[in-house]
C-alpha cells in the first residue's frame, strides 16, 4: 500500500512551507522508529531515496521545487526531535494517563513528539498552532482515534506549559 500523498486534500491548494516540513519530519520519524539506528543515517536514506531528482515515481509527489523548501526545516525540526527525544518521552508518558509509548502507533507518537518540540524549542510558533497542525496532519496519517488521541495527549502537555508557576514559600 501506498503512503498518502503529502497533505492529501490540501495538497491542491498548495500547503505551506511548513506543513510539507513537518509531514516529511513525521516520515522521518515513523522511519526512525521502524528501522532504529542513528538520526543522521534514517535522514540520508529517507534523501537518497525519497528526494524528487532521485525518486522516478515520485512517491511523495512533490516538485523538486517543494522538496527543497521543506527539506531543510523538516531536517531541523526531525533532529530537534531526536535530540530531546529522552525528555519528550519523559513528559509525553506523564499526559498519556494509561498508555505507553509503546503501545501508541508510531503516527501518533510521532506526531505528538513533533508538535510538543515545537511547543518548548520554536518559539516562533505559537503552541496552539502546533498542537492544530498536528491534528490537521492526523486526519491524513493517522487512524479513526488518532486526532482524539493527539489531541488529548498535547492538550495536557499544553496546559503544563501555560499552568501558572506554583507561589514560592519564603
Amino acid at each position: 500500500m501506498d503512503p498518502p500523498p503529502l497533505s492529501g486534500p490540501a495538497r491542491r491548494r498548495g500547503p505551506g512551507v511548513r506543513r510539507l516540513a513537518r509531514e516529511l519530519a513525521l516520515r522521518l520519524l515513523f522511519q526512525r522508529d521502524l528501522e532504529g539506528g542513528p538520526p543522521a543515517a534514517t535522514a540520508e536514506t529517507f534523501e537518497a531515496v525519497f528526494s524528487p531528482e532521485n525518486d522516478p515515481e515520485n512517491a511523495l509527489e512533490l516538485s523538486a521545487r517543494e522538496f527543497a523548501r521543506a527539506w531543510p526545516l523538516a531536517r531541523e525540526l526531525f533532529f530537534g526531535v531526536a535530540a530531546a527525544q529522552a525528555g519528550l518521552d519523559a513528559e509525553i508518558g506523564r499526559a498519556a494517563v494509561n498508555w505507553t509509548l509503546g503501545r501508541m502507533s508510531p503516527v501518533d507518537r510521532g506526531l505528538i513528539r513533533l508538535a510538543y518540540y515545537e511547543m518548548l524549542h520554536r518559539g516562533d510558533i505559537p503552541a496552539r498552532v502546533s498542537l492544530n497542525e498536528a491534528l490537521e496532519i492526523a486526519k491524513s496519517y493517522g487512524d479513526d482515534d488518532s486526532v482524539a488521541f493527539i489531541n488529548g495527549v498535547l492538550d495536557c502537555l499544553l496546559r503544563g506549559l501555560t499552568a501558572p508557576a506554583e507561589p514560592q514559600a519564603i
